[in-house]
């Protein structure tokens, strides 16, 4: 029983990682070498269903692509009918996100206990709960945020009712410069 249920999930993850070049080419928007880099999907257990193009990943679950890696408990990938990504959605604790946006030396991070990614147009990560994103030693926090891979923006919001509001933390570019603050701390 053990080896059939290791033989079909390695036919499973073969499948997934056997997908058209097109669909790796759009799996990460802003890194150019990104997309010419395979895919890798890693997890304790996977159920994928080739009717409905979408698999369900638990477990220690591991998505990469060149500079771009998704962790989570859970995620559900979602694929067209031509087998291209549509989108992945990444649960557990502490889901996270890390890539290199191109022409940059500075990995984007990210961590929520929700989070969708969506490569295709117009490429973005959807972050909810405890959301935080980080470049360097700048960070926004808030219940949501919404990080446009493409436009390079993020859109951040508190949830209705709570009392943590959106924060934003951002460094100067040189470390020394404007190390003043005003009287009231800010």
């Amino acid at each position: 029983m053990c080896r059939r249920a290791n033989s079909l999930l390695s036919l499973l993850l073969a499948g997934l990682l056997a997908m058209p070049a097109a669909s790796l080419a759009s799996a990460a928007p802003r890194s150019g070498g990104d997309s010419s880099q395979p895919m890798e999907l890693t997890a304790d257990h996977a159920e994928m269903n080739n009717a409905t193009g979408v698999g369900v990943y638990t477990g220690n679950v591991v998505f990469t692509q060149g500079t771009m890696r998704i962790t989570a408990d859970k995620m559900t990938v979602y694929t067209t009918p031509d087998g291209e990504l549509a989108r992945a959605i990444a649960e557990g604790r502490n889901a996270t996100f890390r890539q290199l946006p191109e022409g940059q030396t500075e990995y984007v991070h990210a961590r929520a206990s929700y989070m969708e990614y969506h490569p295709q147009e117009p490429g973005y990560i959807l972050l909810r709960g405890n959301a935080v994103l980080t470049q360097g030693k700048n960070e926004l926090t808030g219940d949501t945020i919404r990080y446009d891979m493409r436009q390079d923006t993020v859109t951040a919001e508190s949830a209705e009712g709570s009392e943590q509001r959106v924060r934003i933390v951002i460094h100067p570019a040189k470390e020394g410069a404007n190390e003043q603050q005003s009287d009231d701390g800010r």
